[in-house]
């Protein structure tokens, strides 16, 4: 029986997913959690049950929990399902780390309906699938890697920490989504300046407009 879990934090696009799952018989069974920690607790269902999903559609930006975390969390559990990102935001923070994790492909929420329906066949029948605007950050325009940027010169942690600072997200609220210290956080703050070559919260902002990964 195929399965999917659809992670995502907004009713519409829950409901709008279901009826083009169901409209598409792309799948007979489905679960939806709302946040990361919900997901979790699916997969981990799965895993005690020794099932999996066949595929894990996941916003990149959900409230409770980092994508880089979540991700590493749910290969854990159901390391036998692909998980295809699905979101609205910029992917240049993520995507090559997400590659790395094992995620099969990207697509964004504003994709007609037919990108959505191609990317989930190809990743179903073993290929990926990553739309342009992510495989023009993976690669250079003469088709060579593109060159090393300083925010993949980051740990998985150090990531972790810089995903959430350009959310806006404080050291306590990074705090309780990591499970870290606040002393953690300080240190890897501070490191994360050090690698991309900021010193205050202030030029953070300014570097992450420029990278495009906010917007004003």
């Amino acid at each position: 029986m195929s399965r999917l879990l659809l992670i995502d934090d907004h009713p519409v696009v829950q409901i709008g997913m279901k009826f083009f799952i169901e409209n598409n018989k792309l799948f007979k069974e489905h679960d939806i959690a709302g946040t990361g920690r919900e997901a979790v607790h699916y997969c981990q269902l799965a895993a005690k049950k020794k099932s999996h999903y066949d595929l894990i559609i996941m916003d990149i930006n959900l409230p409770d929990y980092e994508i880089i975390s979540l991700v590493k969390k749910v290969r854990h559990y159901v390391p036998e399902t692909s998980v295809l990102m699905f979101s609205m935001e910029p992917p240049k923070l993520y995507v090559k780390r997400l590659i790395e994790l094992g995620v099969s492909g990207f697509v964004d929420k504003t994709a007609p309906d037919e990108e959505l329906l191609f990317a989930i066949r190809s990743i179903l029948n073993g290929r990926g699938y990553f739309s342009s605007d992510v495989l023009m950050e993976a690669i250079g325009d003469n088709g060579q890697p593109a060159e090393e940027h300083s925010v993949h010169k980051l740990s998985d942690r150090e990531s972790e920490i810089l995903s959430l600072m350009v959310k806006g997200k404080n050291t306590q609220e990074i705090s309780d989504i990591l499970g870290l210290h606040k002393s953690s956080i300080a240190t890897y703050r501070s490191r994360v300046f050090q690698k991309i070559g900021v010193s205050s919260n202030f030029d953070l902002y300014k570097w992450a407009l420029k990278e495009g990964l906010i917007f004003p």
